[in-house]
């Protein structure tokens, strides 16, 4: 070979390598211009498999999405395919998927049977190629862009997998950039949905105390999420009866808040026609029960207070049981045994009755109340409550005041730390006469 020669096949050489890496830049300036600016996840998955096919040479594509923080990390999350061939697209199997999360980096495989890293592979028998790169975002392994099958029975090579590389490095942080957008979009979404559904269960409560010539009584729900689970209610059913309770759903959030407006019905359907508290809560268990699963469970306590001859019956579903302050400042608690509601088909209550004289007081309350933790982890207990109740003086004949006081002594104890349950209470007084 002359010198000629040389030169003329070492320029012709160059200019094919030049040639390449001017479409490998034209690649990729295509690839940035399609998905720059864009924060639909979908749009650019799509984007980067198409370009990547194309690029590559390759019969199929695809991008599997995973999260390193998940219990199973390399699930897939997201995926996109688009194929070129007439088989039915091909994806990662859980073995690639767990290769690429140990080592972050290409993958090239040519001969699938005869991979010594994969001998226990069961290869889809239309895989006879495939290419695989991280798509990394700070160190993190966020996906996996995968081009499977060389077009014309070929073999990727390391140009091949060079370009795949830094295709997926360019789409790591739009793609990222997407996501975080989109999971923000949805956190927006939850929040506007949590906010419309946490005023339809303010409007659920008594929106202000009712005006009895007799007697005062109110309540308060206070929610440890933007929702909750603990419910109080008074009824007027006729000009001598009044009906007061207060429950405590299991759980918190919105299953909570479901199962509350639930009872709720339940509750206001029963009574204006049966009398007997623990009619009411034998029904409402049946209902519960057959209408809910085995956790989710209410405690509930329900009186029915006669303002003319001043006697309150009662019965219990597992709820804590209420203080009744007397006019001498003596305290005594109601008891009336009962599971919890929803728990056993056929439960049965029991019903107590006790006088209401002139400036005695009923407290009702949720465990939110007496589990308020303090900084050390100590519960407010029923020591505190206690105290607090006896310390009222006369503000235990004012709703208002009584709830006042006890939370605040609540807040005091915790150190005024996030609600870790809902507190709630509903307060009955007798006026003094």
């Amino acid at each position: 070979m002359n010198d000629f020669e040389q030169k003329y096949r070492q320029i012709a050489s160059e200019n094919k390598r030049l040639k390449k890496a001017v479409g490998e830049l034209s690649i990729l300036n295509d690839l940035a211009i399609a998905i720059s600016g864009s924060l639909d996840s979908e749009k650019i998955v799509r984007a980067i498999i198409s370009r990547s096919i194309r690029a590559i040479d390759a019969e199929q594509g695809d991008i599997t999405m995973v999260d390193e923080e998940k219990e199973i990390p390399t699930r897939t999350l997201v995926r996109s395919m688009i194929s070129t061939s007439i088989h039915s697209p091909l994806h990662l199997n859980q073995n690639l998927l767990g290769w690429m999360q140990i080592n972050k980096k290409p993958l090239l495989i040519n001969e699938p049977g005869n991979d010594e890293r994969f001998r226990n592979v069961k290869w889809d028998e239309s895989v006879r190629s495939l290419l695989c790169a991280p798509i990394l975002a700070k160190s993190k392994l966020i996906g996996i862009l995968t081009v499977y099958n060389k077009k014309g029975d070929g073999q990727f090579d390391e140009s091949d997998q060079r370009l795949l590389s830094i295709i997926a490095a360019q789409s790591a942080q739009v793609i990222e950039n997407a996501r975080l957008y989109q999971e923000e979009q949805a956190y927006h979404e939850t929040r506007r949905e949590m906010e419309l559904a946490s005023g339809i269960q303010r409007k659920m409560l008594p929106s202000s105390p009712p005006e009895m010539d007799d007697y005062a009584l109110d309540g308060r729900n206070l929610t440890a999420q933007s929702v909750g689970g603990d419910y109080y209610d008074y009824l007027q059913l006729d000009d001598e009866h009044w009906m007061i309770c207060l429950g405590d759903i299991s759980g918190k959030g919105m299953s909570a808040a479901l199962l509350m407006s639930n009872l709720q019905a339940i509750l206001r359907g029963q009574v204006l026609h049966v009398s007997s508290p623990s009619e009411i809560l034998r029904n409402a268990n049946i209902q519960l029960f057959r209408s809910t699963h085995a956790e989710k469970f209410a405690t509930l306590f329900l009186g029915i207070i006669n303002i003319r001859t001043n006697t309150l019956r009662f019965s219990s579903a597992g709820h804590e049981y209420p203080y009744l302050i007397s006019s001498d400042d003596t305290l005594r608690q109601l008891i009336a045994n009962g599971l919890p509601l929803g728990i056993f088909d056929g439960c049965e209550y029991e019903d107590d009755s006790i006088e209401l004289k002139s400036g005695d007081t009923l407290f009702v309350y949720s465990d939110g109340v007496t589990e308020s933790m303090s900084p050390a982890e100590e519960e407010f207990g029923k020591e505190n409550l206690e105290k607090g109740l006896l310390a009222a003086g006369a503000d235990r004949c004012i709703p208002a005041k009584l709830i006042d006081r006890i939370f605040n002594a609540c807040f005091a104890h915790s150190g005024n730390q996030v609600l870790s349950d809902d507190m709630t209470a509903l307060v009955l007084a007798r006026k003094p006469t």
